[in-house]
């Protein structure tokens, strides 16, 4: 489909990845306007190249790329891999030669440093730690929905729920806004099994249900 809703090509919905595959050759060959590469696979600047590397979960490419820039941004992203494998003091070392002048970058690093707490079931610290995070940071949902998370887990459910409910209301939806939204649908509706169409739940997006009846991160993190 195109990005408005145009069906360009059909396959069955238990299709083989080879008749798939054959489905996109043949859309592509009708039209070929769209086979073109994106602009991020043309990326030229090295943090752009490394950031790819990050999304496409190819953390060790990522660092080969970053180990030979000198800049904050790749500082920063040398942390947020750290943070991936939870080696922390790692993390740590690449932040403090982050330069947080810049509000957007210090946000992110914010953001970073709040998993420690989160992984550590250090609820207290994580909770404080995200205590008036900016609205105006990309990573502001993010950050509310961890927020409500420590509130949860240090037994405070009625304002973990005022905190997901004001954030869902009151900000653009992404999958933040969906993890929050699953959160407060789980502790409302935990008990139900099935959901239907005639019922409209307890979802602040009005959604039927959630692929699982309850969000995991209800039961703390995954070690």
């Amino acid at each position: 489909m195109t990005a408005k809703g145009e069906v360009l090509g059909e396959v069955g919905n238990y299709a083989t990845s080879d008749e798939v595959l054959r489905a996109m050759i043949k859309v592509l060959k009708a039209h070929p306007e769209y086979d073109r590469s994106s602009p991020a696979e043309n990326a030229t600047i090295a943090l752009e190249r490394a950031e790819i590397r990050m999304d496409l979960q190819d953390y060790e490419g990522a660092r080969a790329i970053l180990e030979k820039e000198d800049s904050t941004q790749a500082q920063y992203l040398l942390g947020r891999l750290a943070r991936f494998k939870r080696h922390w003091k790692e993390m740590e070392a690449h932040f403090q030669h982050v330069h947080v002048d810049d509000r957007d970058l210090a946000a992110d690093v914010r953001m970073e440093r709040a998993y420690r707490f989160w992984f550590n079931e250090e609820y207290d610290k994580l909770r404080e730690h995200l205590k008036d995070f900016p609205k105006s940071s990309k990573r502001y949902t993010e950050a509310r929905y961890y927020e409500g998370l420590a509130l949860y887990h240090l037994g405070k459910k009625d304002e973990a729920l005022a905190v997901w409910k004001e954030t869902v209301e009151g900000s653009s939806q992404d999958p933040w806004i969906y993890r929050a939204d699953w959160a407060y649908t789980s502790i409302l509706d935990g008990k139900k099994k099935t959901f239907s169409t005639l019922d409209k739940g307890s979802s602040l997006l009005n959604r039927i249900g959630y692929a699982f009846t309850e969000n995991p991160d209800l039961s703390g993190p995954k070690n």
